[in-house]
């Protein structure tokens, strides 16, 4: 009891994750002294598996609520070894937990530990190792291998635990976890069916690999775009491990994957960590050896691409690794492999715990070395940088700011005025500039998070093989759609001012005007529609008392909004929300250009939307739409099956509907194109454009692919996530309003164009990828690719993203794309 409850002071500050109310508080209370006696506690032997969880670990799949109950009951068991920390929760209102297991002397003093290890204190002697199940919801093994591993640790071997703390996180994604084990419960049968063809090895969509909104939680450790990925980052920033492993699951087909890991590694990771990692897959190999398992290891899972659970810590100093045992959503309790054996759940368990404690062992066995390592990642650095200079929109540099802030990496600005020579990331060459006090953001790379920043910021990354696993290019600036420039030398820094409630002066004006430049305007825009606002949005620039405003500048009058008592009050509330600038006019007349009254100002309805799920649509993309109107916009849409496009009462009087990467039915599309023809306005995310090519007029150049080639050759057909610039032609068309430059996340080598519609943005001819991979047979295609278009059909338009803008949700810079074809209407 009295762990559980001091377990708060080990939560961050400012998340207050784990404060309990008092009814929380006495139901805890009860369940505690419930478990003092029906387990015997008070002097009595440790209590087994079965006592513990119900059931042997491996004999059949454990909800997440029977996870969480184990580990309560585990910790009053050994309640001086441990501690028990409920560090959030999921979307759905799971817990997110994390178990610490150390001897009595270190969890006595966990928190004098903490702070040693966090101010890298060379007194701080003990090696913490983090381990982590079940990031993929349907990898299922995993968080069954938690609970024997911690098991294991408190009684097999407890004598290691004088010299290691070890940090459990049995399920990163619980809401997948208990989607998966709902759907295999359900259709298990009595006598278990090996049969990979049978429906308990067959998923519904979406699967349970993914979170709540469809997220792939592996690779979201750097974005932070998902509430569990948020609060887990909280609480990892203030242990900062030195190892740090990731559990897995892959085909069931597959032998056991460890490190090393494969090529590409980030030229960011040292010697010494290769070689770290090379000694835990030796030590690996010897138990697995003993007991015949098939295993592999530096092939496939490279270490390059920034927000997996064993780049970011890899990036941060730790050991980081991914283990992959075979299994996945298709294994159930026990499948028939190929080789004709019958893997078990139990199989699938004790390879994933074997390889835990082998990895403690390995930590032990070499702690100087692990802890002489892990002090000198960051020292005598030679960064390709010393400073980053980042400038441009103010609303889109809060974003990064905002970004930066959850990684702990420090930021601020100057008041120097000095003239330097700088890296320009825009131009791709040397330029001079000035720094701009205290508007420029000064990033400095030597910090603890340097490393960091690095890997993050860098124009381009260097590849040491382009046979990668994900994308190769994601830098930040180009990702928020900033100025950036390198720097080198010395920059005075000072601690940026710290955001405040903006002050917007609201004077009973003609009108309030809002310019169209970032998210914060369509989260503004929205806001005031939801709340009955009439809105215009400027087709064409104008200017008043000499300041510019662009088209798309929104335009609040207050005549024609009279009848709404409040007006001001939610114009100030509104923008103070969403951190948008307003301008308070006092007349309808402009300095230059058209007057308010004038046609070129185009009211603004707030849309219906639809968004299409299911059949053989990407559940990926799918996700990322959702997440995006719901979080970033707090949108009202309708979410529906693909199967029931049907039902005409589903999709009549939606004004937008929006298709996620996929396929559909001839049937399916006829629906569609029907609805178009009737004044629909249909969004297409990236291939899904393949499905419009025959009857539509989109046309699309391939690559010719050789299917007889190795996957090295293939190598040469394919963009794996690459960035270009973009050229924009129409500035004046609403798709494109606010923007003056874009640059786009390249992963399909299809060059799709329009025949008749109009191409808002493209590749240029002979383009060149500003990073990233590009093979020369998919670069050769890449000549004039339309990457934004909209196609007239009927009263209707299509409107086609062919990169996808939402990819991951980090991409910030393409979310004011899909913004403006929801809100704007056709041109």
């Amino acid at each position: 009891m009295q762990n559980w409850l001091k377990c708060n002071s080990l939560t961050p500050d400012k998340a207050n994750f784990n404060s309990l109310d008092n009814k929380h508080i006495m139901t805890r209370l009860v369940f505690l002294f419930f478990l003092f006696f029906s387990f015997g506690f008070f002097g009595q032997k440790t209590p087994t598996i079965i006592e513990l969880l119900g059931h042997e670990v491996g004999a059949e799949f454990s909800r997440h609520h029977q996870v969480c109950t184990f580990y309560e009951r585990l910790h009053v068991a050994f309640p001086e070894e441990t501690v028990l920390l409920k560090y959030g929760e999921t979307n759905e209102g799971r817990d997110l937990i994390l178990f610490f297991i150390g001897s009595k002397a270190l969890i006595s003093n966990l928190n004098e530990l903490q702070v040693k290890h966090l101010k890298r204190d060379p007194t701080a002697l003990t090696p913490i190792v983090w381990l982590s199940y079940n990031v993929h919801g349907n990898e299922s093994s995993a968080t069954e291998a938690s609970m024997e591993t911690a098991y294991k640790l408190l009684t097999e071997h407890s004598t290691w635990l004088d010299e290691t703390l070890v940090i459990i996180d049995p399920c990163l994604n619980p809401d997948g976890r208990d989607r998966y084990v709902n759907f295999y419960k359900q259709y298990e049968t009595v006598q278990e069916n090996i049969d990979p063809a049978s429906i308990e090895h067959n998923e519904p969509w979406p699967g349970g690999r993914f979170n709540h909104y469809l997220f792939d939680l592996n690779r979201d450790w750097a974005w932070l775009t998902q509430v569990e990925s948020q609060q887990r980052m909280m609480v990892y920033n203030k242990w900062m491990p030195h190892v740090h492993v990731d559990f897995h699951e892959q085909g069931y087909n597959e032998p056991y994957y460890f490190p090393p890991a494969a090529e590409p590694y980030h030229d960011i990771i040292t010697s010494w960590q290769r070689e770290f990692q090379e000694r835990i897959g030796k030590n690996h190999s010897k138990y697995f050896d003993q007991k015949g398992w098939l295993y592999f290891s530096k092939e496939i899972f490279d270490l390059l691409y920034p927000s997996y659970g064993d780049t970011y810590p890899m990036y941060n100093g730790a050991i980081g690794m991914t283990y992959e045992q075979a299994g996945s959503g298709r294994a159930g309790k026990s499948v028939k492999t190929a080789l004709g054996d019958t893997l078990t759940l139990r199989d699938r368990v004790i390879h994933h715990v074997t390889a835990g404690l082998s990895t403690i062992e390995v930590s032990i066995e070499n702690k100087d070395e692990l802890l002489k390592g892990y002090l000198g990642f960051n020292q005598e650095r030679d960064y390709k940088y010393d400073y980053y200079i980042l400038r441009g929109n103010a609303q889109r540099l809060d974003k990064l700011k905002e970004f930066l802030s959850k990684h702990e990496i420090t930021f601020g600005s100057t008041r120097s005025d000095e003239n330097l020579k700088a890296w320009s990331f825009n131009l791709g060459e040397v330029v001079d500039i000035s720094i701009q006090e205290n508007t420029d953001l000064i990033l400095s790379t030597k910090q603890l998070k340097g490393p960091m920043i690095q890997v993050l910021f860098e124009p381009e990354t260097f590849l040491s093989d382009s046979l990668t696993y994900d994308i190769t290019a994601w830098s930040l600036p180009f990702a928020y759609g900033i100025d950036a420039y390198g720097v080198n030398g010395e920059v005075e820094v000072k601690q940026g001012p710290k955001s405040g409630e903006m002050k917007i002066d609201m004077p009973n004006c003609y009108a309030y005007l809002c310019k169209w430049n970032s998210m914060n305007s369509a989260s503004f825009l929205q806001s005031i529609l939801a709340k009955n606002i009439a809105v215009k949005v400027a087709e064409k620039a104008f200017e008043i008392k000499g300041q510019n405003f662009p088209v798309g500048t929104l335009v609040i009058p207050r005549g024609v909004n009279q009848s709404i008592a409040e007006f001001d009050d939610i114009i100030k509330s509104s923008a103070n929300q969403t951190r948008v600038d307003i301008y308070p006019v006092a007349s309808g007349y402009v300095s230059k250009g058209k007057d308010f009254g004038s046609s070129s100002y185009q009211e603004i309805y707030l849309p219906k939307v639809g968004v299409l799920s299911g059949g053989d649509l990407s559940p990926l993309n799918t996700g990322e739409i959702w997440h995006f109107f719901e979080k970033e916009l707090d949108l009202p849409f309708r979410m529906f099956r693909i199967s029931e496009l049907n039902r005409r009462d589903n999709i009549s009087d939606l004004d937008v509907i929006v298709l996620p990467e996929g396929q559909v039915s001839e049937m399916q599309l006829e629906k569609l194109r029907d609805w178009i023809d009737n004044g629909g306005r249909l969004l297409v995310f990236g291939e899904a454009a393949y499905n419009f090519v025959d009857d539509f007029e989109i046309a699309v150049k391939d690559v010719e692919f050789d299917y007889s080639a190795s996957e090295r050759e293939e190598l040469s057909m394919l963009i794996t996530g690459a960035i270009f610039n973009c050229e924009l032609a129409e500035k004046s068309n609403s798709l494109i309003f606010g923007y003056e430059r874009y640059h786009s996340l390249r992963q399909s080598a299809a060059n799709f164009s329009l025949k008749n519609g109009k191409t808002l943005l493209s590749l240029s001819s002979n383009p060149k990828a500003v990073s990233g991979f590009v093979g020369y047979k998919a670069k050769e295609n890449q000549s004039d690719a339309m990457i934004l278009g909209e196609e007239t059909y009927g009263k209707g338009t299509i409107v086609y993203f062919c990169d996808n803008p939402l990819f991951r949700g980090f991409w910030e810079h393409g979310k004011l794309l899909v913004a403006n074809a929801i809100y704007f209407g056709n041109d």
